[in-house]
């Protein structure tokens, strides 16, 4: 005979369950644990790379730099300075060569609004080849601001501003303006510029001629029949004909006598 006894103060609860749980979420943690073990290598070696990449190009333009200074204080001998003084007259006289006037005016001349006057230009080019051009212009604050939204819509002009203002002198006696006169202010404008390339400015000068084929062959038909007076067609003159009154032909030039015999001509018609 068995006789079951339970010493125990707490009733028998089992526990399987949770530790089986609990086992899961350790492997989980494990495997996240390798993942970021794994990321933080890869991350690591990259690092390494990046590093000994830094390191070379380092070196490289150390090299560079060493070089440069051989350069420049080999430049700096007396048999090497004229030639270094030569060379940089030319350069300059070459970037004032590269810069044209024309093409400056065609973009000023897309972008200037009615009421603004150029007074002033003043190309600067500086040590990195960037050109900025320096303009003066005249005229009341609305049509400069209009000037203004037009340069930094046209890709030739770069970050276009403002770096001064004063008053313009008037057009009356000992300069002074007119009460009733619109206030005219001059302006400091500042405006990198870039030229355009041959293949856009001919690719520019293609899309005008586009844009004046239309006008252009409508104007000498125009002209021509204005110059001439006659319809170009029969159905132009039959309605141009119509327009007049019967039995009556317009003489080329108005006077009195034809006008006479015209009507002794009907007059005769009518008493046939």
């Amino acid at each position: 005979m068995q006789i079951r006894l339970n010493l125990a103060s707490r009733p028998y609860t089992d526990h399987r369950p949770l530790i089986r749980q609990l086992r899961a979420g350790m492997v989980g943690l494990a495997v996240l644990l390798a993942l970021l073990a794994l990321g933080m290598l890869h991350f690591h070696q990259a690092a390494l790379r990046m590093e000994a990449r830094r390191e070379r190009l380092n070196a490289v333009l150390e090299r560079l730099q060493q070089q440069e200074q051989a350069d420049r204080a080999s430049m700096q001998l007396p048999a090497n300075a004229r030639v270094l003084t030569q060379a940089e007259y030319l350069n300059g006289l070459f970037d004032e060569k590269s810069f044209s006037w024309t093409e400056t005016m065609e973009d000023l001349e897309t972008t200037l609004p009615a009421g603004v006057e150029v007074t002033a230009i003043e190309p600067v080019r500086d040590k990195e080849g960037r050109l900025t051009l320096r303009l003066r212009v005249t005229g009341q604050r609305g049509p400069v601001v209009d000037l203004l939204r037009a340069m930094e819509q046209s890709p030739r002009f770069v970050h276009p501003r403002i770096v001064g203002e004063n008053a313009a002198s008037g057009n009356g006696p000992n300069g002074l303006q007119p009460v009733n006169a619109p206030l005219l202010v001059n302006f400091d404008l500042l405006a990198e510029y870039s030229q355009a390339t041959l293949a856009e400015r001919k690719a520019e000068i293609e899309a005008r001629k586009r844009e004046q084929e239309p006008g252009a062959s409508a104007g000498p038909v125009a002209t021509g029949m204005a110059a001439t007076g006659k319809p170009a067609t029969k159905q132009a003159a039959t309605k141009a004909g119509a327009r007049t009154r019967p039995g009556k032909a317009l003489p080329q030039r108005p006077t009195a006598r034809p006008a006479a015999t015209s009507g002794a001509r009907a007059g005769s018609g009518a008493q046939r």
